[in-house]
């Protein structure tokens, strides 16, 4: 009976799904040819392994020349399709296809975007705290940084929670970084397609933080490209403690660009090597000073400012 039952539920699963694949509207030939040929044109041009950027591009050249991309093709057969026709050749899993409605001038989807916020306050003993959440990827973040740096300028030390961190952008990396290094200073090489590279250096800010203070990043696991970039930059130049866990490991940037009316891309473009190490964080992520669970690292911080030994920590 127990194995009856079984292949039921197997069946009605499988019927929920070919009922929601046939209720789902088919994209039109013409916008998948388009994405198809768009998407060759981006990977010539953009991608960052141009070691595999050619097998990438003779994989979908011959699919769309043997008709592969025509009939019915709904918005996730053909997603799941091109992505892993791109993985099978290349072994990038940072490919991914996506709606493009409500796409930003940052080229991220609205609708994937998590609300950003920005948190401070001043803790015991003149210890300013800054938290960061979500995604702050729109220009105006860089100003609301600025006001949330003045109003801690006068810590003595500074405890930067990005534990809970998600988009960010380049632009605003190099802001932050610019608060807390001397101008001019060499950040990293950025590596990008067809052997080309700029260096990005830190900016002339209004009012940086003084280097007496001391700065603490609180990390996670779930912490990922441009917060890394920030952490991994501030650690290597002794800027910066790290305390928590290793962070994801992407050492590559990423960038989301439109194929078709609805459809976009997102794709690794480039690659931070950093002046001190010549390598960067790509798979064991930033790896903390002193290594803490996310609950504890916060106590473990404070603990370490006021000179005692985190017993929270591993």
């Amino acid at each position: 009976m127990s194995v009856l039952v079984t292949i039921l539920i197997l069946m009605s699963l499988l019927g929920n799904t070919e009922a929601a694949d046939v209720r789902e509207k088919p994209l039109s030939q013409q916008e998948i040819t388009t994405a198809v040929k768009n998407l060759i044109s981006l990977i010539e041009q953009d991608y960052i392994h141009e070691n595999l950027s050619e097998k990438a591009v003779t994989v979908l050249s011959a699919a769309l020349n043997r008709g592969e991309f025509n009939g019915y093709f709904p918005y996730r057969r053909f997603k799941i399709k091109l992505e892993s026709m791109l993985f099978e050749v290349t072994r990038d899993s940072n490919f991914e296809l996506r709606f493009r409605s409500g796409l930003s001038k940052t080229n991220v989807t609205a609708d994937e975007i998590i609300p950003g916020a920005i948190h401070t306050m001043m803790l015991d003993n003149n210890i300013g705290y800054l938290a960061v959440d979500g995604d702050l990827i729109d220009d105006f973040w860089q100003t609301e940084l600025d006001f949330a740096m003045t109003a801690l300028s006068d810590s003595r030390a500074l405890v930067i929670d990005v534990r809970d961190a998600g988009l960010s952008t380049l632009a605003f990396s190099q802001h932050i970084l610019s608060y807390f290094l001397p101008p001019s200073q060499f950040l990293s090489k950025v590596s990008l397609a067809h052997q080309e590279h700029i260096e990005l250096r830190s900016k002339e800010i209004e009012n940086p933080i003084n280097q007496n203070v001391e700065v603490y990043i609180v990390t996670s696991p779930f912490v990922a490209g441009a917060w890394e970039f920030i952490a991994y930059t501030l650690q290597q130049a002794g800027r910066a403690t790290i305390v928590g866990k290793p962070t994801i490991g992407l050492g590559f940037m990423t960038v989301t660009k439109p194929l078709s009316e609805q459809l976009s891309i997102k794709m690794a473009y480039a690659k931070m090597i950093n002046p001190k190490t010549q390598t960067d964080w790509q798979e064991e992520g930033v790896v903390p000073d002193v290594q803490c669970g996310a609950e504890e690292a916060i106590a473990a911080t404070l603990s370490l400012i006021s000179q005692t030994i985190p017993t929270q920590c591993d």
